[in-house]
């Protein structure tokens, strides 16, 4: 059982590390190009959902034990909190508000670790796909 847990823990921690890897490439992205006119992260991520069915299919998939409505609201919270910790002035500031979001995290298995950096990833591609699109 102790060695169960162990490995949960193993699997949580490199998770979390993902996630941190993957707010500071999400920090220097967004933060370098959108300080001065920020950007409404929630609006952004539901038409990046709307255009990217399979992300939508992972996630129910990854939260397959709460219902979508609790989903959604967590992750409308994540890029809640994110929108405004990438306003600052560097990552180290940044990425503190959301390791002191303990509450939030305290449940948070490795697969929905993963999931969020993932979320960043989409967001941030969906927005350079738009960006795309409106120059040409």
């Amino acid at each position: 059982m102790e060695k169960d847990q162990n490995l949960s823990q193993d699997k949580i921690s490199q998770s979390s590390a993902d996630l941190i890897d993957a707010l500071k490439h999400s920090f220097e992205f967004w933060h370098k190009n959108y300080i001065d006119a920020p950007l409404n992260y929630p609006l952004i991520w539901k038409k990046a959902l709307d255009s990217n069915s399979e992300i939508s299919k992972r996630i129910e998939k990854t939260w397959r034990s709460t219902i979508k409505q609790g989903t959604e609201i967590q992750i409308e919270q994540f890029l809640e909190c994110w929108s405004q910790a990438i306003r600052k002035s560097n990552f180290e500031l940044a990425k503190k508000p959301i390791q002191e979001w303990q509450t939030f995290w305290e449940n948070t298995t490795a697969e929905q670790f993963k999931m969020y950096s993932e979320v960043l990833k989409v967001l941030e591609k969906y927005w350079k796909n738009e960006q795309r699109k409106s120059i040409e």
